[in-house]
């Protein structure tokens, strides 16, 4: 399970904003040069698909996933697995010489991810759930003796 997610490097069209992880020199939809970028390495499951008889050069079972990567790229990579995945899971894609691989998302990660996305509001929710423990806490009474 990642700790850290990790950033892809990526290109995006300057006309139509189009996102392509791994990077590309140009636009498969117009003749324009690709601006470097990079994008989150988390997303969600596409489409997923497990092959028991995989090309020369795999070990079988293969299993294979689509994922949406925050920032609008999609990304065909590896897994370990795909038992429990579901469409719309989050995964992390981690990177071993430059071989893509997603993995399920933890709780913890999950968790994670949730308050990096909320950003500011993240912070001020924390506060306010700060502010509550600290109040019912100070509101509690001590059991009799």
């Amino acid at each position: 399970m990642p700790a850290v997610i990790e950033t892809i490097a990526a290109s995006r069209c300057p006309r139509c904003n189009l996102v392509a992880a791994p990077p590309t020199a140009y636009c498969p939809n117009h003749p324009v040069a690709m601006t470097p970028t990079e994008v989150q390495g988390i997303g969600e499951v596409v489409s997923f698909t497990t092959l028991h008889s995989p090309p020369e050069g795999f070990r079988s079972p293969l299993h294979l996933a689509i994922v949406e990567l925050e920032g609008g790229a999609r990304f065909f990579c590896h897994g370990a697995g795909t038992r429990g995945l579901k469409i719309g899971a989050a995964v992390a894609i981690e990177a071993v010489d430059d071989v893509y691989y997603f993995s399920h998302l933890g709780a913890i990660d999950r968790a994670r991810l949730f308050w990096r996305r909320a950003g500011h509001a993240g912070d001020r929710v924390n506060a306010i759930t700060r502010s509550l423990a600290k109040r019912v806490w100070k509101g509690r009474t001590r059991a009799p003796r």
